[in-house]
């Protein structure tokens, strides 16, 4: 059988629950863990033979957030603001050991 390779995400207007089909790992991971840990919101439907999941989830958990543009500038002026707070603070994220 053919490996799936599609992420579906499937709901009406105004419901407030949604069927999402993944099989992608990472979403795949996700969903199980919500399962295990929210098992009142988020239910396995199926673990198809492809690979895939297919899952029940609350429609409100669906976000789209696109990637945050940020200028070199602004690049360099959060670092100098990152490394400033944690000079401060007495701790160096990039400090080995």
């Amino acid at each position: 059988m053919d490996k799936c390779t599609e992420n579906v995400i499937e709901f009406l207007l105004d419901d407030k629950r949604a069927t999402v089909t993944f099989s992608q790992g990472r979403y795949k991971s996700r969903i199980k863990k919500l399962a295990a840990e929210r098992p009142e919101e988020c239910d396995i439907v199926a673990e198809n033979q492809d690979g895939s999941i297919c899952a029940h989830i609350p429609v409100r958990w669906i976000k789209i957030f696109p990637v945050r543009e940020t200028s070199e500038k602004q690049k360099q002026c959060a670092r100098e603001t990152m490394l400033a707070y944690h000079s401060k603070h007495g701790s160096n994220p990039w400090k080995k050991g």
